[in-house]
């Protein structure tokens, strides 16, 4: 049935390797190519510096409050620590048990939805951003947000995020919480090797997943599939 309903196709574009090979073994047999995603939300030049969001250290968390994105992994690892922070913003059906989870906690915020400006603040000012998803991700993107600010990432091993960090160096990737907490330490233990990390994210960032990058690449895949049609 698969191979019926695309064989009008030419070519099929993955934003990441992991997809491609997922559809493979799934049986898709068509051509398909990867081209990553791409982000150009935040340039460099930006508006007067605001308030810094948190008076403690903190880490990031930005994404869908639903329970495949991992943050109910994140909660009790920051209720033992309540010297630092855990900001999280986002909105979602599961949005009500995870501040359940956290009603003790003052350290941990829910912001809800907020605007580029302060969530670009969020994340340049934060030790990490940490995407904790216990369900395949295809890509990304908030990997490349953070970026734009020079923050580097804490990543769970699942989907297409181990490929970015580990292509930019621009944080860890953790199985376990023991990992995580690892990885966490190092951040806080060494703003040094935070900024290094946070800086081949950012240079990474311009290198493989910018607009200037993408563009090009897509429109050549055009032009390629059309002149192989010809």
């Amino acid at each position: 049935m698969m191979q019926e309903a695309t064989k009008h196709v030419d070519l099929f574009i993955a934003p990441s390797e992991f997809s491609m090979k997922k559809h493979r073994e799934m049986g898709l047999t068509r051509p398909i190519v990867e081209l990553p995603y791409f982000t150009s939300r935040w340039s460099e030049d930006q508006s007067a510096e605001s308030v810094v969001p948190s008076e403690r250290p903190y880490f990031l968390f930005v994404g869908r409050l639903e329970k495949l994105k991992g943050l109910q992994n994140l909660i009790p690892i920051f209720r033992r620590l309540q010297n630092l922070g855990l900001q999280i913003a986002g909105t979602g059906e599961y949005e009500a048990a995870l501040r359940s989870m956290a009603s003790d906690s003052p350290n941990i915020r829910f912001l809800g939805l907020q605007s580029g400006e302060h969530l670009r603040l969020l994340y340049k000012h934060a030790i990490a951003t940490i995407v904790p998803s216990v369900w395949y991700e295809v890509f990304g993107i908030v990997i490349l947000e953070s970026f734009t600010q020079k923050t580097p990432v804490i990543v769970s091993n699942m989907g297409g995020m181990p490929k970015v960090v580990q292509e930019s160096g621009g944080g860890f990737v953790f199985d376990t919480e023991t990992d995580l907490i690892e990885a966490m330490d190092r951040l806080i233990k060494d703003p040094g090797l935070r900024n290094q990390m946070g800086a081949d994210g950012y240079r990474a960032l311009h290198e493989r997943w910018c607009a200037d990058d993408h563009i090009p690449r897509y429109l050549r895949l055009i032009e390629q599939t059309a002149s192989h049609r010809a």
